[in-house]
């Protein structure tokens, strides 16, 4: 999985537990791990400048409508991070669940990383692996 690699996933597993379908971003890669963060077309307060919103309620990266393969303006929610396991996600690919859509453009890929690495939601681990795969 490439770091700026956007895919649908439509068994996405949330961390309350439930799932459902989910459009979600590659951050970063190492040995066999992949972070990625979930994205959201609903606005919600947040805000509608491109790029790193840190001062929001809930920090995230706006991508106006039409950038990479978003319809709709679209929030890159950096306040959870997700890990996933190479193997799974190939597995999941295989049988359909996880679907490529597009990739960032490095540019726009380095912002984000930037962004997601000012989080304060973000464990060391995540850090370092998404730190590992700057663009």
């Amino acid at each position: 999985m490439t770091p700026g690699s956007v895919f649908f996933d439509t068994n996405f597993s949330f961390h309350d537990g439930e799932s459902g379908e989910k459009l979600f971003v590659v951050l970063g890669w190492d040995s066999g791990v992949a972070i990625v963060a979930k994205t959201t077309s609903r606005q919600h307060g947040r805000g509608t400048t491109f790029g790193c919103q840190p001062n929001d309620r809930l920090h995230n990266f706006y991508l106006p409508q039409h950038s990479c393969y978003f319809k709709k303006c679209t929030w890159v929610c950096l306040n959870e991070f997700y890990e996933l396991n190479a193997n799974e996600v190939l597995q999941k690919r295989f049988s359909g669940i996880i679907s490529p859509v597009c990739n960032l453009t490095s540019d726009i890929l380095k912002k984000l990383q930037l962004c997601a690495l000012e989080s304060l939601d973000i464990s060391g681990r995540h850090e370092n692996i998404i730190e590992s795969s700057l663009v």
